[in-house]
């Protein structure tokens, strides 16, 4: 089905869609094993520009878009990884676990070249290997309108966020991953 933001795709669909869509510059819904994500390729100005509208978000938002990386190697290309993240990473990547982290100052774009952190995740579910595999990184956010609630078919809450860019970690939101550190 398509609309204005894309392909829609049930957790069931076929990843060649989804790569197809995002390909295209589209805005697609994925589903992840917390909330559905609205998810488009960080090499697409044009689908980054649509996402940020549809979401009504702007550079001066408070909100910035997660980053799901290629992979676990690839993190250290976007962010700078503090000794206390590693064991996290390792143990919780992939996950329902958000991980804020000082930019990487060599790290450039469009989108992230506004600000000075970003948010990483790599969802566990199953379809992402592929999808990343064939796009690259992408840029994933819960698929809702502004102030919403993020839809699930899972009945999971949206991923536990911890923020490392201060001296003291701190948790940002709490979803169903606990973690103690």
């Amino acid at each position: 089905m398509k609309n204005q933001i894309g392909i829609i795709p049930n957790p069931n669909q076929e990843p060649s869609r989804i790569i197809a869509a995002l390909r295209a510059h589209q805005i697609v819904t994925v589903p992840t094993e917390t909330v559905e994500g609205y998810a488009v390729s960080l090499m697409s100005e044009e689908a980054i520009v649509r996402l940020m509208n549809l979401k009504e978000r702007d550079f001066d938002s408070d909100k910035i878009f997660t980053l799901v990386p290629e992979n676990t190697d690839a993190i250290a290309k976007y962010a700078t990884i503090p000794d206390i993240v590693k064991p996290l990473i390792a143990k919780y990547f992939p996950g329902e676990l958000t991980i804020i982290l000082p930019k990487n100052p060599d790290f450039h774009n469009f989108y992230y070249d506004h600000y000075d952190t970003i948010g990483l995740r790599i969802p566990k579910h199953p379809l992402f290997p592929t999808i990343l595999a064939e796009i690259g990184p992408i840029i994933l956010t819960s698929a809702n309108l502004r102030g919403g609630t993020p839809r699930t078919t899972t009945g999971h809450l949206p991923s536990t966020i911890l923020d490392f860019t201060k001296e003291t970690p701190k948790i940002l939101r709490q979803g169903n991953l606990i973690i103690s550190f």
